[in-house]
């Protein structure tokens, strides 16, 4: 399908099979709970969109932002060692009329950002970052999955589309000093989380997910989610070389308190069972009058067990990934 939202101003919540081509919020008929409907500028500014790549391998794991609020924008790059324990990390913050974008077409995304010496460029085929004594340089090749499409309902009036692409082929460079590192796949895999929408003044949620190798060579991909997208639909999935098998509603049981304690991770259908084990993390806090965020990545592993469609359990064992916990106030 072309657009997302439709000639009467509204959108279809639910999966989508088809691409969506271009996410057109500017022709979305946004109201206040009250029914008043909301001028084209109102619309721009309370937008939100934005667009993360994750690389994940044996010995490196990497995360890559860019966030687009409208009225500020934010990127980030970070660089995790597994074997040392290192992260390295570069982040900025902006406005979107100093060299952000991010294009609303989640099929081609292009999404950009240089600000404060920190300089992004997210494509559908390629990842290109140059940060504080970091650069990467990968092509992607996004063939060996289909991605999960879904709009689901935010608030009385908003909503959020979000599109999750795992495994992602790679190849290419990390650079770190005068240190060269070679990513390829099946060793290194990336992941892809490209969202846009009117999401709730307050949010929250958390997030699990990783694209690896299964030991008998078949690709793993996952995105499991709990506080935004769950308004009769869900963006739980996984993907066993190449198939997507649909997941229901997921719970995340961990210590608030001690974030760095295992995370217990059970889908309502059974489909998932899985235990996180973070190993370190990046973490930042901001409170700036009506902005605000209390963010919180892990990096670690993942075992346990996932059920497909077809009845097969698969075993995941010492599986390197990301969980996250995350409330935001816009």
């Amino acid at each position: 399908m072309d657009t997302l939202v439709n000639g009467r101003g509204l959108v279809k919540w639910g999966t989508y099979n088809e691409p969506v081509h271009r996410i057109n919020y500017q022709d979305y008929r946004l109201e206040t709970p009250m029914g008043f409907r909301l001028p084209n500028l109102l619309k721009r500014l309370l937008v939100n969109r934005f667009h993360f790549i994750g690389i994940i391998g044996p010995e490196l794991l990497a995360g890559v932002a860019v966030v687009d609020l409208a009225y500020l924008s934010n990127g980030f790059f970070y660089l995790y060692d597994r074997q040392t324990g290192e992260i390295t990390e570069s982040k900025a913050m902006g406005h979107p009329f100093a060299g952000t974008s991010i294009e609303p077409s989640p099929e081609k995304p292009r999404s950009l950002f240089n600000t404060g010496g920190l300089i992004i460029e997210m494509q559908r085929d390629s990842l290109k970052a140059l940060g504080r004594d970091v650069s990467i340089d990968l092509s992607i090749d996004p063939n060996a999955t289909s991605p999960l499409r879904i709009c689901t309902r935010a608030g009385y009036r908003g909503w959020v589309y979000t599109q999750k692409t795992s495994p992602l082929k790679v190849r290419g460079t990390i650079t770190r000093g005068d240190t060269q590192h070679d990513l390829s796949s099946p060793a290194y895999w990336a992941l892809s989380d490209w969202t846009c929408g009117f999401m709730r003044r307050q949010t929250c949620w958390n997030w699990a997910s990783t694209a690896s190798s299964l030991d008998d060579g078949r690709s793993l991909g996952l995105n499991l989610s709990c506080g935004v997208n769950e308004t009769s639909f869900t963006e739980n999935a996984f993907w066993v070389g190449g198939m997507m098998t649909k997941v229901d509603m997921v719970d995340f049981d961990f210590d608030r308190d001690n974030l760095s304690e295992p995370w217990h991770i059970r889908s309502n259908d059974r489909k998932v069972d899985l235990v996180f084990y973070p190993d370190a993390r990046r973490e930042e806090k901001v409170n700036a009058l009506f902005l605000a965020s209390r963010f919180t990545q892990l990096l670690g592993v993942f075992e346990g067990t996932l059920l497909t469609d077809e009845g097969e359990v698969i075993f995941i064992q010492s599986c390197p990934g990301f969980a996250e916990d995350h409330y935001a106030k816009w």
